[in-house]
């Protein structure tokens, strides 16, 4: 898989599988500009799929991670409770050992709440923790936007689109006999890189908290499997992952805070906007499309008959797992196969 390319990089690398002449550098070079304005004027999903890497802070104790949160960043403060600090406390709430909790001596509603900075009519990805619900009911709500209405303990997340409140504001509000308490909330947003798609041939890595390299590869698993796995098993460092839809299930539950690393097919910049000056800023993030496309071409340019077959299967096999990859995005509950070597 070719992540990250530069131009130079590019034309190096194609180069390199004709013998680093470098009297192809200038024909290597138009035929990628030519591999881009095929994909890109010929109608295919290309320019909606190129690669990057982006990486998500994960808490511990979470099992499945929205791949709408990918890439973003969490927009609460002192979301962990750690200290009674950053939030604003209603009749009955209190904030200790970590957690915040309702002791039921509200009479009406009472909110817990900070502000946070989310645009109106943007969704974000909330997540809390719900524990000792014996009473009543919570409602979390973005920018006076109401979420799902929870009464049990467990894990809750959701997408709630951001309202026209007058503060961005995050809001917990507990009904006048709740009791209870939450813990581990997280804001997310929608990410800047987009991702369509994890990587079909893996591409999920974990690396310690505050880590900007991964450690390891997560292996991918069958969703029924780990799931089945989950409830059976100590938290511990994550191994593997599986994919549900939009999300990511991780097992096993991670015991601490991770870094969540992963490659794969996001929505870029419509090209017309990138003509000025920047006509190739795909390369940054070329898929392995663009480079068998463009070996393809210099193959038949050189008449070279086993390098164009050989450069032809691998353009097909990288545009399949595309055509997938849009598929899935499109169909999200259909299991696909990914198909072809990366």
């Amino acid at each position: 898989m070719t992540v990250g390319l530069t131009k130079g990089n590019a034309i190096s690398l194609i180069g390199s599988r004709f013998g680093n002449r470098s009297d192809l550098d200038t024909i290597i070079e138009d035929e990628l500009n030519l591999a881009q304005t095929q994909a890109l004027e010929g109608g295919d999903f290309l320019p909606w799929f190129l690669i990057r890497e982006v990486k998500t802070t994960v808490l511990a104790g979470t099992t499945r991670v929205s791949m709408d949160a990918l890439g973003a960043s969490d927009l609460t403060t002192n979301g962990s409770f750690s200290s009674d600090s950053a939030w604003t406390k209603g009749t009955g709430w209190t904030i200790s050992g970590g957690k915040a909790a309702s002791d039921g001596s509200q009479v009406t509603t009472s909110d817990l709440e900070q502000d946070v900075s989310v645009t109106q009519n943007s969704y974000y990805t909330l997540r809390f923790t719900l524990s000792g619900v014996s009473a009543g009911s919570i409602i979390p709500k973005i920018a006076a936007t109401s979420g799902t209405t929870r009464t049990g303990n467990g894990h809750h997340e959701e997408r709630i689109m951001a309202g026209a409140g007058t503060s961005p504001r995050l809001e917990f509000t507990a009904s006048a006999d709740f009791i209870g308490a939450i813990d581990n909330v997280s804001v997310w947003g929608e990410g800047d890189a987009k991702l369509l798609r994890v990587y079909e041939h893996g591409g999920v890595y974990w690396g310690a908290s505050g880590a900007t390299a991964p450690t390891a590869e997560l292996l991918r698993g069958t969703y029924k499997y780990l799931w089945s796995k989950l409830n059976t098993e100590s938290p511990a460092t994550p191994t593997h992952y599986a994919i549900r839809g939009r999300d990511l299930i991780l097992y096993p539950v991670p015991a601490a805070d991770f870094e969540l690393f992963s490659v794969g097919y996001h929505r870029e910049t419509p090209f017309a906007s990138l003509a000025t000056g920047n006509s190739n800023a795909w390369l940054r993030h070329a898929a392995d499309w663009f480079i068998a496309e463009a070996s393809f071409r210099v193959a038949y340019h050189l008449k070279d008959n086993e390098s164009l077959q050989k450069f032809q299967q691998e353009a097909a096999q990288a545009k399949g797992r595309v055509m997938m990859a849009h598929r899935a995005n499109a169909h999200p509950t259909e299991t696909i196969n990914g198909g072809g070597a990366a």
